[in-house]
């Protein structure tokens, strides 16, 4: 778990009860490779920190996540929310974290529009990544590493759509 520069690699969006819900995954960018982190393990299924001697945790380099996506929870717009407008605050706090600018009308309030995939792909931020838990279909409790929130990064640049496109020329 931890926070880490990544890009905005693929944007899936769908239509849902007259709303629409983006679910996003991104890629852990090179510049991960100066980012230094607790060492871990697993023990009974659990992430324990390695410690040395004396008690203080150990660090590695977080290269190893360079290139690795993870999926975000959808993120809701709802067009005509009425008197409800709270709902799509984390949807404006997301896509503002990332870079999108909405407009803002005469009355200083922000006018939020449909994000398209095209806005997004490449565009920097961090991520807090953690794990999440969830039942199984058999019944199991099972566990997924998942995007839980994003922050502008500041000195990170926008990456070429094309280094995310998943379609292999052969």
């Amino acid at each position: 778990p931890g926070t880490y520069p990544a890009h905005v690699s693929n944007v899936d969006i769908k239509e849902w009860n007259d709303s629409v819900v983006y679910n996003m995954t991104f890629t852990v960018a090179p510049e991960v490779e100066k980012v230094s982190i607790n060492k871990q393990t697993v023990e009974n299924g659990e992430l324990v920190k390695v410690v040395d001697a004396d008690g203080n945790p150990q660090k590695i380099s977080a290269s190893y996540l360079a290139a690795k996506e993870f999926r975000s929870n959808g993120v809701w717009l709802t067009p005509k929310p009425g008197d409800e407008k709270w709902k799509n605050r984390k949807y404006k706090q997301w896509f503002e974290s990332i870079g999108v600018v909405f407009q803002v009308d005469d009355n200083n309030d922000t006018v939020l529009g449909q994000v398209e995939e095209s806005d997004v792909i490449g565009l920097p931020c961090l991520i807090k990544i953690g794990q999440e838990e969830y039942k199984a279909q058999d019944g199991s409790t099972r566990k997924a590493w998942k995007v839980f929130q994003v922050y502008p990064w500041q000195n990170g640049e926008r990456k070429d759509a094309g280094e995310f496109d998943s379609d292999v020329p052969f």
